[in-house]
């Protein structure tokens, strides 16, 4: 194998430091436990939650806090639980969990590795330790057996990355379709990244910071900085947002002011991948030609902590059938299929997905639930997104939505139909701090942002 020594190690061999890092970075005992057994402790302790005695009952409690987030997707649907004195511990014991997993989502996951290996076995160890699926891309899966010396000790995800990409020369692109980050050789047409930010389970880039004249403004100039935010792949994006006042940009002693002061930002990631355009616009004096600018400020991503994908084989696609997952349910209310059955056929599914708790992000102007991925998948594993929908409910924690299909190939007893629920929707700050962001001047003309 091919050396390519990213630093020098005094290790020869490859001396893996930890069995297994959770994303975060804290091991719970769900982690250190197969699904059947978490499963089991769940059942059994939530069996203890209507013991005679108060210490049982709360010692019961405990162990189900104990478990940690991992334990949530085996608690039984409310109207499930019999004991209304059970009912209200699981609805007391959720939201605590559903709080510690919001707060651990916004680390970093962590990696710890140490010694010489082969790309390949590298890359492995990334995927089993924080849950993020990186491949090598065709072109270059030959880097594989190419050795490698790291030393990570609790590396943040993006870091290894980074660092592995830098001694392969590629760069990091989502799939997804396949909900992974493949690594690609770079190309003379890739742009560089002027200043790059790694915070939590963010990778914020910035690939351009240029001032060009704004069409019958005779005083100002536009400063626009672009870059794009990327996320760890573990996580799925529903939202970018901000206001425009939240963010400062300095040149010298001087704060620029904002292009629209009082406007606010909310740009839907939908199911293009881990990876948001950001752009964020100032105006600058005429009279000021600065070489550098400095970026402070908060945005925040809306996104999906931990998305189940809920399937429907041939022998469920029918109505009334119902899977959960978590803390929601799916539920089809109809199931339609018209057309030969060898040939051509249009699909309809009706769907109604309720989740265990409301709250803002079910509020009826949010439309997140609709970037839902719902298609149907054939034996060979590909997918076939919907042709389009139309919704029929809107509620605090539930929607009912309609989802159709257009020539779509039969037999139809090929398909599976499956909807990717988020189980828990959170807000996830960044903190920008990027400190001499070079300057481009452009001559062209150009107009005010959102005109172009």
């Amino acid at each position: 194998m091919r050396q390519l020594p990213i630093r020098m190690v005094t290790q020869s061999m490859l001396a893996v430091l930890i069995a297994a890092v959770v994303p975060i970075g804290v091991v719970h005992s769900a982690d250190l436990a197969s699904p059947t057994e978490v499963r089991t402790s769940v059942e059994s302790l939530i069996k203890q939650l209507d013991a005679p005695a108060l210490v049982d009952r709360t010692k019961a409690e405990r162990g189900l806090l104990d478990l940690g987030p991992e334990g949530l997707k085996y608690f039984p649907a409310p109207e499930l639980t019999s004991s209304a004195s059970v009912r209200e511990s699981l609805k007391r014991i959720r939201v605590q969990l559903e709080r510690r997993a919001a707060r651990e989502s916004a680390n970093a996951s962590l990696v710890r590795f140490s010694g010489r290996a082969s790309v390949g076995e590298v890359l492995s160890e990334i995927n089993r330790q924080t849950r993020n699926r990186v491949e090598l891309g065709a072109a270059i899966r030959l880097l594989g057996d190419t050795a490698v010396s790291v030393e990570w000790d609790n590396q943040p995800f993006w870091a290894c990355l980074d660092e592995i990409c830098g001694v392969l020369k590629t760069r990091a692109v989502f799939d997804p379709q396949l909900g992974v980050l493949i690594l690609r050789p770079r190309e003379a047409t890739d742009r560089q990244e002027l200043a790059v930010q790694q915070a939590g389970p963010y990778r914020l880039a910035i690939l351009s910071a240029e001032v060009r004249p704004i069409v019958g403004n005779g005083t100002n100039q536009l400063l626009r900085i672009s870059g794009k935010l990327s996320l760890e792949p573990r996580l799925r994006p529903l939202f970018l947002h901000f206001a425009a006042a939240d963010l400062v940009a300095m040149v010298g002693d001087s704060r620029l002011e904002p292009w629209n002061p009082a406007a606010t930002y909310e740009l839907p990631a939908g199911d293009a991948g881990r990876e948001v355009p950001v752009q964020f616009d100032f105006l600058m004096p005429i009279a000021t030609t600065p070489q550098e600018v400095t970026l402070r400020g908060r945005i925040s991503v809306q996104l999906a902590a931990a998305t189940e994908r809920i399937v429907f084989d041939q022998t469920s696609q029918t109505a009334g059938a119902a899977r959960r997952r978590g803390g929601v349910t799916v539920r089809l209310r109809e199931v339609k299929f018209e057309g030969p059955p060898d040939g051509k056929v249009q699909a309809e599914i009706k769907v109604n997905v309720a989740y265990d708790t409301g709250g803002p992000a079910f509020e009826s102007h949010r439309t997140w639930m609709f970037h839902n991925a719902v298609y149907f998948e054939n034996q060979a594993g590909k997918r076939f997104d919907f042709t389009d929908y139309d919704t029929t409910l809107q509620s605090n924690g539930a929607v009912g939505v309609d989802y159709r299909w257009e020539q779509l190939a039969g037999p139809v007893t090929q398909y599976h139909f499956v909807y990717e629920a988020p189980t828990l929707i959170v807000d996830l700050p960044l903190e920008i701090k990027l400190d001499k962001l070079p300057i481009k001047f452009l001559a062209a003309k150009s107009s005010p942002p959102g005109k172009e």
